[in-house]
């Protein structure tokens, strides 16, 4: 059963980090009643929660800011229907973003919570620890 879980969040992760992914294909990997929670950090400073349709929306904003991201899982850890990710997330800039110019690699650790119900991604809750931001 727990390698269903993490074969879950595995294929959601490898659609979120292709920026060239089929976007149906996020349909198909999240719930309909989804949630989305992410947790003060350098991009959202006050933090926020979604439902699927705006993480969608953000998903989209993300492909158009970043012409390429990486996610480098380095380990998970399974509970019931929950799975812990730990993994480094790597994002180049498409164009200027506030002071950063176009070409800036931003990094960030991660630990993700996930919830998989039916198959499918039901909540994510990250805590993204980003790295200094080169000068």
């Amino acid at each position: 059963m727990s390698e269903h879980l993490t074969a879950t969040v595995e294929r959601y992760l490898a659609l979120i980090a292709d920026i060239d992914a089929d976007p149906a294909e996020f349909e198909r990997l999240v719930h309909p009643d989804a949630r989305f929670v992410e947790r003060p950090c350098l991009v959202s400073p006050r933090g926020q929660e979604r439902d699927r349709d705006a993480a969608r929306a953000g998903l989209a904003h993300g492909r158009d800011l970043l012409s390429a991201q990486h996610i480098e899982v380095r380990d998970h850890t399974v509970a019931g229907d929950r799975v812990v990710t730990r993994a480094v997330w790597t994002g180049t800039l498409a164009r200027d973003a506030g002071p950063l110019p176009a070409g800036t690699e931003l990094r960030a650790d991660c630990s993700m919570f996930f919830t998989v119900r039916d198959g499918r991604i039901a909540r994510r809750e990250n805590f993204d620890c980003y790295h200094p931001v080169p000068a």
